[in-house]
């Protein structure tokens, strides 16, 4: 296991303490968006001071970030070799863990306050958009190599018709909480990858 990181000081950071300020940050811009958020609420609501939040991220943009590419870290399932299998288990993960977090509530609170920042898009981009749809591509990728999916195939595009179905019948108001969901959107768009 790896040590703590170390502050400037030398003292041993607590990665308790660190998790609490994440999981508090993910809850307060679910709940109450960006605007609201200040570094003194998220303090408040992890039980910890204003200065060990403000001693490991300097500003709400990299606290933000952080908090964001600490929930993409949460449950990737393990490959199995199938394309089918492979998308399905990941548009299940993703999906229950934006509806564990309020995801789609984040998200939009972050591009309401893009106009304003001119960095948040950006975070959320770097922090967890690209690396979810780099496992969704990864396993296209695999698919094609394998045969399973046609050379050729246009896998950035691919996995904007995966990923995106999520985020377009979330806002559309179409139920994406029944187990067979997933399986639906990848053999849709099996279909025609194939």
């Amino acid at each position: 296991m790896d040590p703590a990181p170390r502050s400037g000081r030398g003292r041993t950071k607590d990665r308790g303490k660190d998790e609490a300020v994440l999981d508090a940050t993910v809850r307060l811009l679910a709940t109450e968006g960006v605007a609201r958020m200040s570094m003194d609420r998220v303090a408040a609501a992890a039980g910890v001071s204003k200065v060990t939040v403000y001693s490991r991220w300097p500003s709400k943009g990299e606290l933000i970030g952080a908090a964001l590419a600490h929930l993409r870290l949460g449950r990737v399932p393990e490959p199995v070799g199938e394309v089918r299998a492979d998308l399905i288990a990941l548009l299940t993960a993703m999906r229950e863990q934006y509806t564990e977090v309020g995801a789609m509530s984040i998200l939009g609170t972050c591009l309401a306050d893009e106009p304003g920042s001119g960095e948040l898009l950006s975070i959320v981009r770097e922090a967890t958009l690209l690396p979810r749809r780099a496992l969704f591509a990864e396993v296209l990728r695999a698919g094609v190599e394998r045969g399973e999916l046609r050379a050729g195939l246009d896998v950035e595009a691919a996995t904007s018709l995966v990923v995106g179905t999520l985020y377009a019948d979330h806002l559309a108001g179409r139920v994406t909480t029944g187990p067979d969901w997933p399986g639906a959107v990848v053999d849709l768009a099996l279909r025609g990858l194939g």
